[in-house]
């Protein structure tokens, strides 16, 4: 019966590609036999109930192959109908061209971009060690399942699976099983060609069990390599499965062309014959179907059970109960009223951010944070709670190395998979690194919380490699993703809470390095959801002075200055996409001005969507230097005498 299910699979497969006119057969073809033992043998799932907590993941890393999880998930019994296998590629369809998460039942993430999922997945299933570590007692493993990936050639090329799996390895994360798709075909043709490296050493240097020569059309091999996986728990393993793309069509298979469009019908037919399929567009055999129904009353068998567990769980551990359950469900009802902390002075905004961080941790115990080993420089790092490592998952900081690309898409993976909330942070010039991971968290929609320090020029000596310029704003442009740079304590404060009340969205807070003076200005949460609001004002406002971050000190001091000659009034923006898609609101802040001014230490195209009439805008479009803050600033004329003199230069 697998192989039925396999060859099932392949021609499903060939027949929505061919219907499509365009699409990714080769891959399917060649790992039929992987998936049809996945789904048939091997997995814990129930179609349904999709996102039954403790169910396995499977992660298609190799996203491209996408009709190979859908047949596979319309096999099974989720709710994937063979219409919607017509529909694959079809314009708002349940099968589109690359998995989508939240579009299809039983995908577990977005992929398509080589070496994401490889890397989410270690995120998934670190975030199940921790839970399991914290939740898990004696006879009550409510939290234990695996979470597979299958990758190809082209994943294991792209640098952040480099990240990954170094990570994964010295985390020992052995419930992470990876069948690599060992095809030896990229777009280009052999992949000789640009792959020559030895995966099974560099894996076994990363602390991974490698079995390799798996014959990946063998039940007997694959059953083997996964009981063999099984049975190491102390390392991540990865099975390399030889594969021949486009398996059963003869004019195909092993070529590269087979990678990425259809196959040819009567290629298609006679690749069916062979198999002793009927020849008719998707037609699935009677005991196929037969065989995942019975398959289903096993798996629903084994989902009541975990369900009475999770009962007698809740009845039995009460408190850890509802902790779990308010990490899924992301529970953030808490009185800010309580934290007192010294808003007064001059204090440098990550500062801020670190003892808001640190406060945050007690209230909401789903939070995890790690960095890129920058704890210190960035603040965060919760000093009262152990690191999380091999041999201790019971903490609450995750020490991802140097590793931005794989910190960002394992913080993802965290997400995705539930229970918990991560927080991660580095320098705001390294978000290039992760900007890969933080797109997908925004097209996933998924509410991981990102802090990222040293937000400026400012940063002084270290230089333009530490300085950013362009990056602020290239953030500000993901879909989706919240930017918010606070420019106080008060707005440090508005921001984490915004953050950690955020479902739907990540998160980016950007918190200056230098010291910043606090405004007396008192901010409402409901000014701050705005986007924008006054902090110093005037009646009939001549100029209206906006700004973010840092640079609102140096607005004020650009009001101090003029004070006598003009009436100003000073906006503060934190989250300046808000305020250019509230257009009324803006109007209400800015339209009445003789000069709209916008200042920030960065690049400053995107203000002049906001800006209103004669106008002018400061910031930074070129790269810093390595010296003193102070005498960049006075180098790109952003000091509020500099800026001061061009305003009234502008109204003379």
């Amino acid at each position: 019966m697998l192989q039925k299910i396999a060859d099932t699979v392949r021609a499903l497969s060939a027949d929505a590609v061919e219907y499509a006119g365009s699409g990714h057969a080769g891959m399917p073809l060649g790992s039929a036999e992987i998936g049809a033992y996945l789904f048939a043998r091997e997995m814990k799932y129930n179609p349904e109930a999709p996102a039954w907590f403790n169910r396995d993941r499977l992660v298609l890393s190799a996203g491209h192959g996408s009709i190979w999880l859908y047949s596979l998930l319309h096999l099974a019994g989720y709710d994937l109908s063979l219409e919607d296998l017509k529909k694959y590629r079809k314009f708002h369809s349940k099968t589109p061209g690359h998995p989508e998460y939240g579009v299809t039942p039983g995908v577990e993430m977005t992929t398509g971009p080589l070496g994401q999922g490889f890397a989410h997945a270690v995120g998934m299933a670190l975030a199940e060690e921790i839970l399991a570590k914290k939740f898990n007692k004696n006879d009550y493993n409510l939290i234990d399942h695996y979470t597979y990936v299958v990758a190809g050639d082209g994943d294991l090329m792209e640098g952040v699976s480099y990240e990954a799996a170094s990570l994964a390895g010295s985390l020992e994360l052995d419930k992470l099983i990876v069948i690599y798709d060992h095809n030896e075909v990229s777009i280009d043709g052999p992949t000789e060609i640009t792959f020559i490296d030895d995966i099974k050493k560099r894996f076994e240097s990363a602390n991974w069990q490698v079995i390799s020569a798996v014959d990946g059309s063998s039940f007997s091999d694959l059953e083997a390599a996964f009981k063999k996986a099984k049975a190491d728990q102390k390392r991540p393993t990865l099975i390399v499965a030889d594969t021949v793309i486009a398996k059963g069509i003869a004019a195909k298979e092993g070529d590269s062309s087979a990678h990425a469009s259809p196959l040819g019908k009567e290629e298609i037919s006679e690749m069916k014959k062979k198999a002793g399929l009927s020849t008719g567009d998707f037609e699935v055999a009677a005991e196929v179907y037969e065989y995942f129904r019975d398959k289903l009353s096993g798996l629903k068998k084994e989902f009541a059970e975990w369900q009475q567990l999770e009962n007698n769980y809740g009845l039995k551990f009460e408190e850890e109960y509802e902790e779990l359950k308010s990490g899924i469900e992301l529970k953030a009802d808490l009185d800010f009223a309580e934290l007192e902390i010294s808003e007064t002075g001059a204090e440098p905004i990550r500062n801020y951010s670190g003892q808001y961080y640190q406060w945050l941790a007690e209230k909401l115990p789903y939070l995890v944070g790690g960095t890129a080993d920058l704890s210190a420089s960035t603040r965060v790092n919760l000093d009262q709670y152990s690191d999380i490592k091999r041999g201790n998952f019971a903490g609450r900081n995750i020490k991802f190395g140097i590793r931005e690309h794989a910190m960002a898409a394992a913080a993802g993976g965290i997400m995705l998979h539930g229970g918990l909330r991560p927080v991660t942070a580095t320098y705001l010039t390294f978000s290039d690194y992760m900007r890969p991971s933080l797109r997908m968290a925004a097209m996933m929609g998924l509410p991981v919380i990102y802090v990222f320090t040293h937000d400026s020029i400012h940063v002084g000596q270290d230089g333009p490699t530490h300085q950013p310029v362009e990056q602020l704003e290239s953030l500000r442009m993901i879909p989706g993703l919240r930017v918010i740079r606070p420019a106080s304590a008060a707005e440090v404060k508005l921001a984490w809470k915004s953050a950690v009340k955020e479902k739907e969205k990540p998160v980016a807070l950007v918190m200056a390095r230098q010291a910043v003076k606090t405004y007396n200005k008192e901010i409402t949460a409901a000014e701050f959801e705005k986007g924008a609001f006054i902090v110093s004002d005037e009646v009939d406002p001549e100029i209206a002075v906006i700004a973010a971050g840092s640079e609102v000190e140096t607005a004020l001091k650009v009001k101090e200055l003029l004070k006598d000659k003009y009436k100003i009034r000073v906006i503060s923006v934190p989250e300046k996409e808000k305020l250019y898609h509230n257009q009324k609101y803006s109007d209400q802040l800015l339209d009445n001005a003789k000069l709209t001014v916008a200042i920030e230490a960065g690049n400053p195209t995107g203000w002049y969507r906001v800006l209103r009439g004669k106008s002018l805008a400061f910031g930074v479009e070129d790269f810093g230097f390595s010296a003193a803050g102070s005498e960049i600033a006075e180098e790109f004329g952003l000091t509020a005498e500099k800026i001061a003199a061009k305003i009234e230069a502008a109204l003379k």
